[in-house]
């Protein structure tokens, strides 16, 4: 007597390897076949394509790896938050009003092109305050918030390319550095209100 199984059950029975080589068996001739048809433009574009995905992805996996290695649990992070105090947060605020203080500088900068400025401690609430004088058409400054402890990127204090002064207003007292990207001439400062 001989029993007859469904042919699903013979496919799910085999393993992947197996599967996968009898794709490949009749896939790789017809893939060698449409390779062999295209022009050596074709072939060098593709190429060029499969060598960015390849490191797109390279890229991608190391950065989520990374992210992946810092993860901590709620434990370690609560001991951590307590040894080092939790990291600071910014939020963009409104102009804060408040008739019994008043804005101190506490630090100033200027240059041209890229700088990263040194650590500053600043109350609840601050500001950064920008002079952006372009030099040809097309230049930009971008003026980034760090954490001083653990070099985090908080927020972006302004990306412009007009020519200019003006100013964002920041809630969160901490320990910070500005990173500036520009291609011009500009300068900051830092005022907390005390």
């Amino acid at each position: 007597m001989t029993t007859s199984r469904p042919a699903g059950a013979a496919v799910a029975s085999e393993g992947p390897a197996v599967m996968v080589a009898r794709y490949l068996d009749v896939a790789w001739p017809r893939l060698l076949r449409w390779w062999n048809a295209q022009s050596t433009r074709t072939k060098l574009a593709l190429a060029v394509a499969a060598l960015f995905a390849a490191a797109s992805l390279l890229n991608m996996t190391a950065a989520g790896l990374g992210r992946a290695m810092t993860v901590r649990g709620p434990a370690s992070q609560a001991a951590t938050s307590a040894q080092s105090g939790a990291a600071p947060t910014v939020t963009l605020e409104a102009a804060p009003t408040d008739p019994a203080k008043v804005w101190a500088v506490t630090k100033v900068w200027q240059g041209s092109g890229g700088r990263e400025t040194e650590q500053f401690t600043v109350g609840a609430h601050w500001r950064v305050d920008w002079l952006f004088s372009p030099t040809k058409p097309g230049d930009t400054m971008q003026v980034f918030i760090y954490s001083a402890d653990g070099r985090l990127l908080l927020n972006l204090a302004t990306n412009t390319q007009r020519s200019g002064a003006d100013t964002s207003f920041w809630a969160g007292p901490g320990t910070y550095f500005l990173k500036v990207n520009a291609t011009g001439d500009w300068k900051l400062d830092v005022q907390d209100l005390r």
